[in-house]
């Protein structure tokens, strides 16, 4: 499809997803409103968590910049799929999914260490030097492996190699994602602190008492499905540690501040749904 398509798509549909977003900022705007009339700073609020005891550390306060951007789904996993070795694969909706012949052997405490020479191996995982790990959403059953978008990492599955791990630590296959030609659709603009994401989190009633703030990061999620292209959305994606094994991931929104109403809930930590 024709880039000046594409990006006059995704501009007719993020009018129609601001008009939208648009009724849930307002009814958000008045409970807003009286939070900051009755809370002359943002640290006032981070005492009021602290007091609900919420666990918050040390948030940014520091504005940053991102861009809205896109990514093509293609079929060239399943194209190359055939010089794979030692695995049994499919490819179904744009996902590559591999058993291995034999379960493979990894460093308890540093896997990465051991997948990152074997992602140099195209006959193992193709394009795997296009991803790097991420132990944020990496767990005792998965090893996640992102692409980026602009310097940053992608928190959907849509641009992710997700390694399975048995009871033994041992890989024993992966589903992998793959995105192509990834790019800017605008200028670079300014987001919401981290501070300001997790705050605004709290006043949307999305962080429980008793909690903790596990870790928060400034990543790109799918905002919506173009044809063959995925646009993304620069998202403070933040975990919230309800005990020793549960952690739910929250999404905010980093150009607006409105809560994206998707989330994963599960006793260990776990992957942003598409």
């Amino acid at each position: 499809m024709n880039f000046k398509r594409i990006e006059l798509i995704f501009l007719l549909t993020f009018l129609a997803i601001d008009i939208f977003l648009f009724g849930m900022v307002r009814q958000n705007q008045n409970m807003q409103t009286e939070n900051v009339s009755q809370n002359n700073s943002n640290a006032t609020i981070i005492k009021e968590m602290r007091n609900d005891q919420i666990k918050v550390g040390d948030l940014s306060d520091i504005n940053q910049t991102a861009y809205y951007v896109a990514g093509t789904k293609n079929n060239l996993l399943r194209e190359k799929m055939g010089q794979l070795t030692n695995q049994q694969t499919s490819f179904v909706d744009n996902k590559l999914r591999s058993n291995f012949n034999e379960p493979i052997d990894i460093s308890a405490k540093s896997p990465q260490k051991t997948i990152s020479k074997m992602l140099t191996d195209s006959t193992f995982v193709l394009y795997g030097t296009e991803y790097h790990y991420n132990s944020e959403l990496s767990s005792s059953h998965q090893l996640v492996y992102a692409q980026t978008a602009m310097g940053r990492d992608i928190y959907t599955p849509k641009g992710q190699l997700i390694f399975n791990l048995n009871s033994d630590h041992q890989l024993i296959g992966y589903t992998q994602q793959y995105l192509t030609d990834i790019k800017s659709l605008r200028e670079q603009s300014e987001t919401i602190s981290e501070q300001r994401a997790v705050i605004w989190l709290y006043q949307y009633n999305e962080i429980p008492n008793n909690t903790k703030i596990a870790w928060s990061k400034l990543g790109y999620t799918k905002l919506i499905d173009i044809d063959n292209n995925v646009v993304m959305i620069p998202t403070w994606v933040i975990a919230i540690k309800y005990n020793s094994s549960t952690i739910q991931i929250k999404r905010i929104n980093a150009f607006t501040g409105s809560l994206i109403k998707s989330s994963t809930a599960s006793n260990v930590k776990e992957t942003v749904n598409d």
